[in-house]
């Protein structure tokens, strides 16, 4: 697909908005990821609580990069696959965005830029709010006095609360990770990306939507893996579902959907 720079720089001036809000939540998620921690103060809990006494299962699953991997990774190769392979497939386009376009580009070349940018906007938005919520929110995973590893000779009495002062953790980042728990980031990156594969599907492919269920059932596999690897408990993993699913919304309302153009197109 040939993309010339006066196309592409027109592409950028009429999609200025989304394109920086992209980068923004981009480099917010990354901070958030792997230069803050959660809240600290006033973490207290019990080593009796057997919602946070479960044991830590060092190789889970599904490791993050993974999860990212896969929603990014599977959704944009469908994109890919019936822009460039399966043309035949795809209904006839129709909707605001098919007027939103340089003269220059065809609605094809178009329908597969916002696709991509749409995903990448989905995916953005959703590490940045999910980080963000993880820090402030500071809750405990299931596994988090397996992380500790408290000293047991300063917290003999199991029925009192303790601070993070009796923790013998070395791992800093193993630790602050157990304070990481709502909500499940696995299950808001793979229902914004496989939730976007499976509406832009049900969408532009000329199928019977059950063609693409798979979407959905690779969803819960991976949200019930954050479940039986004791990282999440059942509510992290469905706060996180419900965030993938509002991203996916308000970011195909302000590509494919919106109100008004940002930007004024030539007479």
């Amino acid at each position: 697909m040939k993309v010339s720079f006066g196309l592409a720089l027109e592409y950028t001036r009429m999609y200025s908005p989304q394109l920086l809000a992209t980068v923004f939540c981009s480099i917010l998620f990354l901070f958030t990821e792997f230069k803050l921690v959660p809240r600290l103060e006033n973490k207290r809990f019990r080593l009796d609580d057997k919602s946070i006494g479960k044991s830590h299962i060092s190789n889970e699953l599904i490791s993050g990069f993974e999860v990212i991997t896969m929603s990014a990774l599977i959704s944009g190769l469908i994109v890919v696959w019936f822009c460039t392979f399966g043309k035949d497939s795809l209904r006839k386009f129709h909707g605001n965005w098919t007027n939103m376009k340089p003269e220059s580009s065809s609605t094809r070349g178009h329908f597969f830029f916002i696709s991509v940018l749409c995903l990448s906007l989905i995916l953005s938005l959703n590490g940045a709010v999910t980080g963000c919520l993880k820090l402030v929110i500071g809750n405990f995973r299931p596994d988090f006095i397996a992380r500790c590893e408290p000293a047991l000779d300063k917290a003999s009495d199991l029925t009192k609360y303790y601070g993070l002062d009796i923790c013998q953790q070395q791992n800093k980042r193993l630790l602050y990770e157990g304070l990481k728990s709502t909500p499940s980031g696995h299950s808001s990156f793979i229902t914004s990306g496989l939730g976007f594969a499976y509406y832009w599907q049900k969408q532009f492919v000329s199928s019977h939507h059950t063609r693409h269920i798979w979407c959905i059932v690779l969803i819960l596999l991976v949200m019930m893996s954050r479940i039986t690897d004791h990282r999440h408990h059942w509510y992290d993993v469905v706060s996180g579902c419900i965030i993938g699913i509002a991203m996916i919304a308000a970011s195909w309302r302000w590509v494919f959907s919106p109100r008004s153009s940002t930007y004024e197109l030539p007479a």
